[in-house]
Formats: C-alpha cells, sequence, structure tokens
C-alpha cells in the first residue's frame, strides 16, 4: 500500500446521512478552482417560492448533547443561505426552535476568493460572524493565520456524539489544535447523467455495472466512444480541472498529500498520478473530452438542458442531482411545476482503477468553523452540535430517507401561493442508497486531495489537467515543467 494513501477508517456511517451538500443551486462547489465561479441561475428566483410553509421541526434525541435553550443569535457568513438549502432546512428548524433557541443571521457573500476576502474584512474590523463553513478553513493554507477559534475548549472528539468522526477531526489538528468539527462526510465528485438518455442509446447502465462490480476506467471509456460515436454533435465528458482529480483519486494516490506530522508529500511525478493522466490523454484521444463544445462551464442547470448530448457531467452528486432535477421540475413559480415524481437523473462514482488494491474514492466533509473574534461562541457551538445530532439520531436518520424518497407534501402557508404544494425532490431509492454508501468507508477507500488546502493561487498550477485532459498535451512534459514550481511552494510550509 502506498504510503501517500490516506484512507479514512473506524467512521461511524451513522453521520452520513443527512440531506444535501452546502451549495445551492447556483453555487458550486467550492474546491478552490477558479473555474468553478459562481454562476447564474437559468430563472429568475420568485421570493414567493420561499414563503413560509407548514414544514415542522423533527424531534431530536438530546442523550449526545442537552442544549440549554439559549443559543441566541448566531451571525451565519455564507455563499448561501442555509435555511433554503436542503441540506440544512431540517437543521435550521431544529436549532431555531425552542430546544436550541437559536437564530440564524445570515450574511450573504460570492463564493470563491470573495468569500475569503469579506470574511478577513470582517475579522479585522471586528466585526467577525459567530460561524461560517468549513470551505473558509483551507488546511494548511490558512489554518495558522489566526484566522478561526479552536475549538477544544467547547468540543470534546472523544465524546459519545464525535466520537465516530474523530479520526477526520484529527486529521485536521494545527499545532496541538482543532479547529474543523465536520460533523458529517460527504461525497466528493462523481459522474452525473440522464438515465433517459442512457436508456435511448441502448447504452449500459452505469448504476448497474456498479453494483456488479464491472465499473472501471475502460468500461466508462466504452460508452462515451459508443455516445459519441452514434452523433457527431454528442459529447462524453464534461469537468474541470478540480473536479479531474476524481479519476486520480481512484489510484489510492492524491496529487499532494498532507499528514497529520505535517508532512507533505508531493506525488505530481508519481507512477500513479502519470497513469491517470495517461488515461485522459487516451480519452481525449478518442474524441470524449468534448464537453467544454458546450460551455466553459456547465452548471448542474445547463447539463439538464442538454443531458441529451452530454453523456457524463463531473460534479459534485448531490447537488448535481437536486438543481438539474430541480430544473426541469421546478421552473419559476410553482404553478407549473411537476410534483411528487422521481428524478430521472442518475450518478456514479468515478470508474474503479482495475490496478489500484482497492476502490479508492475522493471524499469530502460538511461542518462549521468559527471565525477569530466572534461574538457568540456559545451559539456558534451549540449549531456545531445540533447538525451533529441530527445527523446521528437514529430516528431521525430513517426519516431523512423517508423524506428523500417519499417526502410529506409541504403547502405555502402564506404569500401568492397560500395553499398550493411546494415542489420538492423526490430521490430514486437506488440514488439515496448509492449515495449514502459513496459516503461509507466499509465501501470505499477515502483519498484527500491535499493541494485544495493551499490556495486558489497554487492550484491554478495544476490547470495543466485541463491541458492534458481537454487540450491532448503531454502529461509527461507539462508535469516535469511544473513540479519545480510546485516544490518550491511546498517548501514554504515545510519550514
Amino acid at each position: 500500500m502506498n504510503r501517500s494513501r490516506k484512507i479514512i477508517a473506524g467512521i461511524l456511517t451513522a453521520g452520513m446521512v443527512a440531506s444535501l451538500t452546502a451549495c445551492d443551486e447556483s453555487a458550486p462547489v467550492s474546491s478552490g478552482n477558479s473555474t468553478m465561479m459562481t454562476t447564474t441561475p437559468t430563472t429568475t428566483a420568485d421570493p414567493d417560492e420561499n414563503a413560509p410553509t407548514d414544514k415542522d421541526a423533527k424531534q431530536v434525541e438530546t442523550a449526545g448533547y442537552t442544549p440549554d435553550g439559549n443559543a441566541g443569535t448566531v451571525k451565519y457568513l455564507g455563499y448561501y443561505d442555509i435555511h433554503d438549502d436542503q441540506k440544512g432546512t431540517e437543521q435550521c428548524l431544529v436549532f431555531e426552535s425552542e430546544q436550541y433557541g437559536g437564530k440564524i443571521e445570515y450574511i450573504s457573500t460570492p463564493s470563491g476568493d470573495a468569500f475569503r476576502e469579506k470574511l478577513a474584512t470582517l475579522i479585522a474590523s471586528d466585526d467577525s460572524p459567530d460561524i461560517t463553513v468549513g470551505d473558509a478553513l483551507q488546511y494548511p493554507g490558512n489554518v495558522g493565520k489566526n484566522l478561526f477559534e479552536p475549538l477544544d475548549n467547547y468540543i470534546d472528539s472523544s465524546s459519545p456524539l464525535w466520537i465516530g468522526m474523530k479520526d477526520v477531526i484529527d486529521l485536521y489538528e494545527y499545532q496541538g489544535n482543532h479547529y474543523y468539527y465536520p460533523h458529517r462526510i460527504t461525497t466528493s465528485f462523481a459522474l452525473n447523467y440522464s438515465k433517459k438518455t442512457i436508456a435511448d442509446n441502448d447504452l449500459e447502465d452505469p448504476y448497474t455495472l456498479y453494483k456488479n462490480g464491472e465499473w472501471t476506467w475502460e468500461k466508462w471509456r466504452e460508452l462515451m466512444i459508443k455516445f459519441c460515436d452514434a452523433d457527431e454533435g454528442n459529447m462524453g465528458f464534461y469537468a474541470t480541472d478540480t473536479i479531474l482529480t476524481g479519476l486520480i483519486a481512484t489510484t489510492g494516490t492524491p496529487m499532494i498529500e498532507v499528514l497529520p506530522d505535517g508532512t507533505i508529500n508531493n506525488n505530481t511525478l508519481s507512477p500513479d498520478v502519470s497513469r491517470a493522466m495517461a488515461f485522459y490523454e487516451k480519452l481525449n484521444r478518442d474524441g470524449v473530452m468534448n464537453g467544454r463544445e458546450l460551455n466553459d462551464w456547465v452548471s448542474p442547470e445547463l447539463f439538464a438542458q442538454n443531458c441529451d448530448k452530454l453523456l457524463f457531467l463531473g460534479m459534485e452528486p448531490e447537488w448535481t442531482y437536486t438543481a438539474a432535477t430541480k430544473q426541469v421540475q421546478n421552473p419559476q413559480g410553482v404553478e407549473n411545476d411537476i410534483l411528487n415524481t422521481v428524478s430521472d437523473f442518475a450518478f456514479v462514482p468515478f470508474p474503479r482503477d482495475t490496478q489500484a488494491d482497492k476502490y479508492y474514492s475522493a471524499y469530502n466533509t460538511y461542518g462549521f468553523v468559527v471565525p477569530k473574534g466572534a461574538k457568540n461562541i456559545k451559539g456558534a457551538v451549540d449549531m456545531i452540535n445540533c447538525f451533529r445530532v441530527y445527523d446521528t439520531d437514529e430516528n431521525v436518520i430513517a426519516q431523512v430517507r423517508a423524506d428523500h424518497v417519499s417526502p410529506e407534501p409541504v403547502y405555502f402557508t402564506s404569500g401568492k401561493y397560500e395553499g398550493m404544494q411546494k415542489w420538492e425532490i423526490v430521490w430514486g431509492e437506488d440514488e439515496y442508497d448509492l449515495w449514502r454508501e459513496m459516503c461509507d468507508p466499509d465501501k470505499f477507500a477515502f483519498v484527500n486531495e491535499g493541494g485544495f488546502g493551499f490556495g486558489q493561487e497554487f492550484w491554478n498550477n495544476y490547470s495543466i489537467l485541463n491541458n492534458v485532459a481537454f487540450e491532448g498535451e503531454s502529461w509527461t512534459q507539462l508535469s516535469a515543467e511544473i513540479n519545480p514550481v510546485i516544490e518550491s511552494v511546498l517548501d514554504d510550509y515545510r519550514k
């Protein structure tokens, strides 16, 4: 086993079943890639679609954490409103109930560099938010810049509530302190597709191939070649440089690995990374790496409108599944909504590397950090614990699945749509169970791409991934040219 492989073991799966990731329909995954910019939704937002409904908060157990009901107002900085996101709607209801006594005040900001710049500005002006999403923490890039409060005195990772995430929490330890307590593991990147397009083109179903243990690099290649050969306008695959790392991760070796003891390994020239990039070169020669003919940035919404021509969208699957379905089923207003209908979209993990000893996969986490100078740290910690309780309550876990695959209708209680049903996505049972499986360390050996933690300027060096995959340039040549630059930057962190 390569020493560069980072495998997370012993993580309880109970904390992996809350609903969707922290991305709304117009905000891409923010892993530090400049090409993944904030996009404009294809429809104009209708404020009445966010009017109050009759949805009630779930009752969650408090054995693992007993709030005192005085969380107070928590100022939340984010590039999406967690109240309206399917990832956090339920949890916010719980936090803002009498049980916790909290109130979340949303401070809006664009995603990406603008998000981190605004956070730094607020901290410097003594107007810090109380909490923000874990994306703000770049490990090890900015964890030592005095931007965040260590939480060791507030949260015990060895407690029954947190023990299932302790191994992951410890990965983010810095100089003896823990700043980030992710409350669950999430999926990273996957291959999203339309089940109708698969059927219409008489292609083997990727999900069936995955379940049968036949979802490999070469099988993925075969499907794209067959699809692109059927029509000159067909496109096989779209991704960004960040998402291209999803295939590299299946080798078990990330581009950059940061070990808990602070060791930083640069694997840019490693045989595993080179082999994955050689496969991308082959796909380019096959003519299937042509998704950028559709647009430089293909959002889930744009994919939904063109999924008959683009076979696979490389993107975070929870967000893509929801946003693409919403684009089809929930146009502006509610009069034309397609209600109570299972989504026609699907996803599978990046295919297995047959030369690897295990099925490796990239992973992500979701959680919050507390900015330096926060005025209501106690309330922020209550909110962090609330999300963890929600993820580990057995009754809630079962109910969350039911809410995804057979949600109870929710109706507007005010506004121009009063009395009408509010659209909610209906997950397919296979898709929901696969999503859980993709977050399960018993099913996959997880690999962490440490290169994302050194900031946008550093990751820009890896734009050469795009040159290889989409322009057909040589990885051997480009990686040899860029490796000294990578090493010089990493050496500053190794001192």
